[in-house]
């Protein structure tokens, strides 16, 4: 009984504590007006004070629900996570501005928050692209979608860093079967990128790799053929270059 009884108490101790703390935010900002906290949460985002935005926004979106500028205090509410790093939690946040204001003039700025946030998820080269998939994708849609925004623009820019990134991370894993004579498997990994990133500046130096993959595996016609299609292709690209300079040394070998 004494042990039930010590645990009720102690129960009702944590209950209290929790809803002084809760209330805590609610009662600093009683009295201010939407417009009000708007204003500071915004000083306070543009000072970096990341923590007192949020809960400034938070405060508007619970406590404000039928104030016209909720649409911008939820926008701002993704910009806030993302400048802090968040991106998790900025993507869910311009989702749920997308999800919730679909055709206000502020959605290709939640599109490419969304856009942005993904794109810096993405990892480095040597790593999984699971993100970056994902990133490429949602950065064509607001190309498609909102085709003449500025927000389009930017959204490609990203999308084409993001194909470097994949193009580099197929390249490199050419290159790292080259370097250990499993030529069939650098061939892959090469004609890969050539095929799939051919504006990217991997594809030249790609081709060049099928060109000597086969010649050490004996397919003079393969790599006759990787040698046309680089020449072709990217005629001023250093790998071009490369390979005509082991073309002339070679005739001067044979002429020697």
């Amino acid at each position: 009984m004494v042990s039930r009884r010590l645990l009720a108490i102690a129960s009702c101790v944590l209950l209290v504590a929790s809803a002084a703390c809760g209330g805590g935010s609610a009662n600093r900002f009683a009295g201010l007006t939407a417009d009000e906290l708007f204003g500071q949460a915004t000083e306070r985002f543009e000072a970096g004070d990341h923590g007192e935005a949020i809960q400034m926004l938070d405060r508007i979106l619970i406590a404000y629900g039928d104030w016209s500028g909720i649409p911008d205090a939820r926008l701002m509410l993704g910009d806030v996570y993302f400048d802090r790093g968040d991106f998790l939690t900025a993507r869910s946040e311009y989702t749920r501005f997308i999800d919730r204001y679909a055709g206000h003039p502020r959605s290709a700025e939640a599109a490419l928050g969304v856009c942005k946030a993904l794109s810096a998820l993405a990892p480095n080269p040597n790593r999984d692209q699971g993100y970056t998939q994902e990133a490429i994708t949602s950065c064509r849609n607001v190309v498609i979608d909102f085709t003449g925004n500025t927000a389009s623009a930017e959204a490609a820019r990203i999308s084409n860093e993001l194909r470097r990134s994949l193009a580099e991370k197929e390249f490199l894993t050419g290159e790292f079967y080259f370097r250990r004579k499993l030529w069939d498997a650098a061939i892959k990994y090469y004609e890969f990128v050539a095929n799939l990133y051919p504006e990217s500046d991997f594809a030249a130096p790609a081709l060049l790799g099928v060109y000597r993959s086969n010649l050490e595996i004996g397919y003079d016609d393969l790599a006759e053929a990787a040698r046309d299609l680089l020449l072709q292709r990217y005629p001023d690209s250093d790998a071009a270059a490369e390979l005509n300079a082991e073309g002339a040394s070679g005739t001067d070998g044979d002429r020697g």
